[in-house]
């Protein structure tokens, strides 16, 4: 255990830390926009929900690579 695991370990956790804290933020302005959008026209919420949720998976997709380069950062230590 030198120097490396160490940097490696500090790599690791500001790397999910800055992933989850950008997909948080994401996911929160893009509910945001999508519920002003249903607020402002009702009958548009079908329209709406699906490229919504495809917004919020492509968003929690990015957090899901940051894991798996997480996992791969971990089996070097």
């Amino acid at each position: 255990m030198g120097i490396n695991s160490g940097l490696i370990a500090l790599a690791l956790a500001l790397g999910m830390g800055l992933a989850a804290a950008g997909c948080g933020l994401g996911q929160g302005r893009a509910a945001s926009a999508a519920l002003e959008a249903i607020g402002r026209n009702p009958s548009a919420a079908k329209d709406i929900f699906t490229p919504f949720v495809l917004a919020l998976a492509l968003i929690e997709s990015l957090a899901i690579y940051s894991l798996v380069l997480g996992f791969m950062l971990l089996a070097k230590i």
